[in-house]
């Protein structure tokens, strides 16, 4: 709730806000309103159709600005102590189906190292130093800004490709000729139906303006979970999906008439504060990561 309002009194709105933290601009205004219920007085002028701090927002605004200062301070000042630490954010999906699998080579490699693996669907606060570094895919048509202070490299941008379970994939035979015949399929979601809407417009399909029907499961390994189980059809990567493929637990889905198009929607970044970007264990982890994307 406290990093969404100091996001929203930094930024200047909510849909600013939800930028600067990667998050749905809903998921921003719920903590708004959650945070306004516990305080017990209103901290957002919400008339007229805008939204601007209203006394005590400013005062509460400032106050807890500086205890993320704070903090920041504090943290940077006991990870230079002890440099040889490395707290790394990541996306869920690609931490649990990627990185974590991989981290005992890291840690082998690297015995010196202690690492913290934090799983998380939204980005960290750079500037107050919340990690060292974050890991997570951004679609290529999203702001390509790094965050003030802050530098970041593109790790992959993998091809996305539909898939189902074996079952699932057998109960549609002969029904999928080309792209367009997906749109009457059960299709599983993230967050939203963009994923599906960028995917389909690399496909040359045109969709309606209406929401997309199917089920929201917010995190790719949940996403993952579902079409395993057969409960419809995913969009994956080989980050992603690679080895439930090779277990055939999915299976890439391929049309009988009209092939494919390869599609490519967005890329996985490392994004790291520029004061930290060659700190002797910041800049290892990054040089193996970036060998284990290639691979």
């Amino acid at each position: 709730m406290l990093r969404a309002f100091e996001a929203f009194g930094r930024a200047g709105g909510i849909r600013k806000a939800a930028q600067l933290l990667k998050v749905d601009h809903a998921v921003v205004s719920r903590h708004l309103s959650a945070l306004e219920a516990f305080v017990g007085t209103g901290l957002i002028d919400r008339s007229n159709g805008t939204r601007s701090l209203t006394p005590d927002g400013v005062e509460y605004h400032r106050r807890i600005s500086a205890a993320f200062q704070d903090i920041s301070n504090a943290t940077l000042m006991l990870r230079k102590r002890h440099d040889q630490q490395l707290l790394i954010w990541c996306s869920p999906g690609l931490a649990y189906h990627w990185l974590s699998p991989r981290l005992v080579d890291f840690s082998l490699a690297h015995p010196d190292i202690a690492f913290e693996l934090r799983p998380m669907d939204y980005a960290p606060d750079m500037s107050i130093n919340e990690a060292d570094a974050d890991i997570r895919y951004v679609r290529h048509n999203a702001d390509t800004v790094p965050p003030k202070d802050c530098r970041w490299i593109e790790l992959a941008a993998p091809p996305i490709y539909p898939v189902a379970s074996p079952a699932f994939a057998e109960s549609i035979a002969g029904k999928l000729r080309d792209a367009q015949d997906l749109q009457s399929m059960r299709l599983l979601h993230e967050e939203s139906d963009l994923e599906w809407r960028l995917w389909f417009e690399t496909q040359g399909v045109r969709l309606p303006d209406s929401t997309m029907a199917g089920p929201r499961l917010w995190h790719a390994h949940v996403l993952l979970d579902a079409a395993m189980s057969g409960q419809g059809i995913a969009l994956a990567n080989d980050f992603l999906a690679r080895n439930e493929r090779l277990s055939g637990q999915l299976v890439a889905l391929q049309p009988t008439e009209t092939p494919f198009k390869p599609a490519s929607i967005g890329s996985y970044r490392f994004t790291a504060r520029t004061d930290r970007w060659h700190s002797n264990a910041l800049a290892r982890f990054r040089n193996w990561l970036i060998r284990e994307a290639k691979e």
